[in-house]
């Protein structure tokens, strides 16, 4: 391989000067943004250096690059021509010289970075976006945005880096999409589902108690969560204290009964037993119940759950269809970038979040900046 390095005011510029060495079969192995020139460090201009090389045949055709070894007649002596070789050693010495500088750039970025893809500067940031569990396709995708827009001193600027990344994690986590109530006689059917433990029914509570007391919407609370005796007695309980109606069901029929007994109501919470999102089978079970187009489904997940466990719930729970998630106990854990990986990747819309467990307060809309700033509460570079 033939190696070169180039110094150019852009990339754009330093492209067309290797395209002219090398043509268009030439390979980028590494480039980075430098500053040159000026007095004492002032006034010093950002130029580009790229190396950048060509895969070569040492064997020109059907002739050797290196000319075979010839002789003059000089003096009455015979004399080799070894300049055309001098010249061939010289350029392969210098070629092996900038092979090496390559190696020990790509080798120091290698050791000293979590991601060979990441400046050195950028590493206290990629550290920070691993410990809010954010998947490395997002933190990386971030992080080479920042370098791409960030130049020279720029770099330097923890404030204003800090303040991009959370504003890049707002967009990916886009508008919520909360119960929208806007259009006079808007009537609800909504059904939380999710595995064990993820706090479903103090959430319907919650939502429950938001949507009655503070919203003053007519609510009425159907469970189908027959397989926990403490969770009906504690539903019926905010039920009471609420002022809402509540109807326990075993069967369709009695589900069908309860839907029509509650037909005046603005606003019917469906609660489900949990299901353990290993078992299809149980999952499915919940489907006879939810099969109707006018349920509006809500995947409920905790966000102390690993990252890994999270996504294989909502594909898993894909079969219920529905596409929104709300988040819980978001008050318990510094790692709830996974909501953004939900987002993006999964293309799920989150509607609500809860932040403790007092009943209605800590329920509120999965506002984008609300939670960037629980993300990245305290952190300073």
């Amino acid at each position: 391989m033939r190696i070169k390095k180039y110094e150019a005011s852009d990339m754009k510029e330093a492209i067309k000067m290797i395209k002219k060495d090398f043509g268009t079969e030439a390979i980028i192995l590494h480039s980075r943004t430098i500053s040159k020139g000026g007095l004492f460090g002032l006034f010093a201009h950002d130029i580009v250096e790229v190396m950048a090389g060509v895969d070569i045949n040492i064997m020109d055709g059907d002739k050797p690059i290196i000319s075979p070894v010839t002789t003059m007649h000089k003096g009455g002596e015979l004399m080799p021509i070894t300049s055309s070789l001098e010249k061939k050693v010289t350029s392969l010495s210098k070629e092996m010289d900038d092979i090496k500088e390559t190696l020990q750039i790509i080798v120091k970025k290698v050791v000293n970075s979590p991601h060979p893809m990441i400046s050195h500067k950028l590493i206290p940031y990629y550290k920070i976006l691993e410990r809010t569990g954010m998947g490395e396709d997002t933190i990386i995708g971030i992080l080479q945005e920042i370098e791409t827009n960030f130049k020279g001193v720029e770099l330097e600027n923890s404030d204003r880096i800090l303040s991009y990344i959370k504003h890049k994690v707002v967009q990916l986590l886009k508008v919520p999409t909360p119960l929208d109530f806007t259009k006079p006689g808007t009537k609800r059917l909504v059904a939380l589902v999710g595995p064990t433990g993820v706090g479903k029914t103090t959430t319907i509570a919650k939502m429950a108690a938001n949507f009655s007391l503070i919203q003053k919407k007519e609510v009425a609370l159907i469970t189908i969560d027959t397989f926990r005796i403490a969770a009906i007695e504690q539903l019926r309980d905010y039920a009471n204290i609420i002022g809402i109606p509540m109807e326990v069901v075993f069967t369709l029929d009695d589900f069908t009964r309860a839907l029509r007994r509650f037909k005046t109501a603005d606003l019917i919470l469906i609660d489900t037993a949990g299901r353990s999102p290993k078992n299809n089978e149980q999952i499915l079970d919940l489907k006879k119940f939810l099969r109707s187009n006018y349920i509006d489904t809500h995947l409920v997940l905790s966000a102390t759950a690993k990252p890994q466990d999270i996504m294989s719930t909502i594909k898993r729970y894909e079969s219920l269809g529905g596409d929104k998630v709300i988040f819980t106990k978001l008050d318990e854990t510094d790692s709830c970038g996974v909501m953004v990986d939900v987002v993006d990747k999964l293309n799920r819309q989150l509607t609500y979040i809860t932040t403790g467990q007092n009943v209605p307060d800590d329920f509120e809309v999965a506002d984008a900046q609300r939670i960037a700033d629980l993300m990245f509460e305290g952190i300073i570079v």
